[in-house]
Formats: C-alpha cells, structure tokens, sequence
C-alpha cells in the first residue's frame, strides 16, 4: 500500500493515476467506514482505491471538548487500510492553514491531484473551513464534472447509526463487547510506542503518550499479542488513570498489542 502526503501531492507536477476514494477521519474504521471502503475497493483495477485522511483527529487540533482519545493509532489504521486491499492513502497533517481552506478549494485540489473515477462518502461527510461543503455540495460539485458519487447511507446496529462516538461511549464504559459489535473487530491497543516498567505482576505502560479513548479503572479480560509469536494468551489487565498493567506471558516476552474481549 503506498502513503502518499498531502503537501507532496497539492505540489506535484502532475496528477496521480485516476482513483476511486473516500474521504473522512475513519477514526475506528467501524463497520461504516468498512462499507465506503468496499465500495471503492470493488471498482475495476483501472480505479486505484484511494483513501484520504488525517495523521491525527482534527477534533484533538480544535481542542473540541467530545474528542477523548483516538479509537485507533495512524499505524493501526493504515495497517487495517492495507488489510482491506486499499492501494493508496493521503495523509493530510491537520493545521490553522488547512483549516482555513473553503470546502471548494480542497474539493478542486482532489480532482486535479487524484482524478478520481469514483467517490463514496458518508451521509455525515462536511469538509472545508468550519465544514461547509458536506455530501449534497461535494455530489454536485463532482457529477457537473462526470464524476460518479455515491453518498452512503449508515450502517445501523441496534436500530441506531455505527458511529465513532458510540465507540468511544462504550470503551469509556469498558463494553468492550458493544465496541467490537460497532467496530467489527475486538478493540486493540497497540503498546509499541511506550516502554514497560517491570513491575510486580507484570509490566505497567503509561497510557497519556498513546492519545487513546481508556476505560474506566478496572480489571479488564484481554488477549495479548507477541511480536514474532503467533497466537495470543488470555489474561486479565489492569486499567488505571495512568496506565495498564500488563502481565508477562512468558520469559522475556514483553506484549506488544493487547486486545479487550
């Protein structure tokens, strides 16, 4: 899968090969994001499937007060992108200049950059300065110039929308079995990023580095995952304000993911 950067592709002498994509923070990449990326990952192999989001929440850059926490790290999503054979994201870097781009202006930048083929948003889809292009501006925008939109419609789980927030609602209140129902997979964190301090009963990572939605305090069951070591062992972790204290699965073996069940 290749990654491409927003800057070098707004300076490119020339556009990349046409694509099909979607656009969105596809913060969890729920059952909802899941379905955009079908859509265009079931285009013909002349479309390079194309995804493009943000290298962290525009929510956490706001300052708005519902963002708590990442569902996912940018490794996790891109590594769960190249899972669903997406063949291509744009990372855009969130800043006060792209804030202040008009809806029309980065609508007209994705046209002649990626020349894309395809698109498929969500119902919700808003982009530009204070969102306000959403998904009827971007369909008309894009079929005065040929180009086939689908908006898509949510997918619904208990007669309500799979959303982000729903996700977040429930790991806050440590469901991790109604996250996973929403998400379509358990919720993993990935430990990589943060040293374990050896400690009785375990290790313990300091959680504020990860910028991840926690639970509340708590003993959790979880799957932990191995680098190099097929398979997971079962265990139960324990969840603090700071951090998890994770048990050892073995002699030297130090957890590199862990997974609430």
């Amino acid at each position: 899968m290749r990654v491409v950067e927003w800057p070098a592709l707004a300076a490119a002498e020339a556009p990349l090969r046409p694509s099909a994509l979607s656009i969105g923070v596809f913060d969890g990449i729920h059952r909802g994001h899941q379905e955009l990326v079908r859509r265009i990952t079931a285009k013909n192999a002349e479309l390079v499937s194309t995804i493009i989001t943000f290298r962290k929440n525009p929510k956490e850059f706001l300052g708005k007060k519902d963002f708590t926490g990442d569902i996912l790290s940018l490794g996790q999503k891109l590594a769960i992108f190249e899972r669903l054979s997406v063949a291509q994201v744009v990372l855009i870097d969130f800043s006060e200049n792209f804030s202040r781009i008009s809806g029309r202006e980065f609508l007209g930048l994705v046209r002649n950059r990626l020349c894309p083929g395809f698109v498929a948003v969500g119902s919700n889809f808003r982009c530009g300065y204070r969102g306000a292009a959403d998904a009827a501006r971007l369909e008309a925008l894009y079929r005065r110039a040929g180009i086939p939109v689908d908006v898509v419609r949510p997918v619904l789980e208990g007669g309500c929308p799979v959303s982000s927030s729903r996700i977040r609602s429930a790991i806050a209140a440590g469901d991790f079995s109604a996250a996973a129902r929403l998400l379509g997979r358990n919720v993993e964190f990935d430990l990589s990023p943060v040293a374990g301090e050896r400690r009785e009963g375990g290790s313990f990572y300091r959680t504020a580095p990860l910028r991840r939605i926690m639970p509340g305090p708590g003993a959790y069951p979880a799957l932990l995952r191995c680098k190099g070591k097929a398979g997971a062992a079962e265990a139960v972790v324990v969840v603090s304000k700071d951090g998890i204290l994770v048990p050892r699965t073995g002699e030297g073996e130090t957890p590199c993911r862990i997974e609430f069940i």
